[in-house]
């Protein structure tokens, strides 16, 4: 009789252990696997962000959905498509950003000084 209950304690054990385990197990093997199968895709956002100056990255947090958007495209494909999106985004921020290097064109956002003023100009509080 105590064999039995022996046995059947330690078969409840091992299905409790294996049954809260299995999830945390299939959770990090799937993101194991996200993060091998971005590695082409994150050295080309490495190559392009050394190249273009800025910073391309992945974030933990978006990691699944960036994989999601990719596997249906080749490295190479995935390139060119950041290359064209890049190029498209430059047109429209030199399009949008005013220059503040010719104060005389665009109304700069820094105050212009007097010219030719060698005296301070003191001021006074309004009552």
């Amino acid at each position: 009789m105590k064999k039995i209950l022996n046995i059947s304690l330690a078969l409840l054990l091992v299905s409790v252990f294996c049954s809260t385990s299995t999830p945390n197990a299939k959770t990090k093997d799937n993101n194991n696997d996200i993060d091998l199968a971005i590695i082409p895709y994150v050295k080309i956002l490495e190559k392009l962000s050394n190249e273009y100056g800025i910073k391309m990255y992945v974030s933990d947090e978006d990691k699944e959905k960036f994989y999601k958007s990719v596997s249906n495209m080749s490295p190479n494909q995935f390139e060119e498509l950041q290359r064209k999106q890049y190029k498209e985004a430059l047109k429209y921020i030199h399009e949008t950003t005013p220059s503040y290097d010719s104060s005389a064109e665009v109304g700069s956002p820094y105050p212009t000084p007097i010219p030719r003023a060698d005296k301070v100009i003191p001021a006074v509080p309004v009552e």
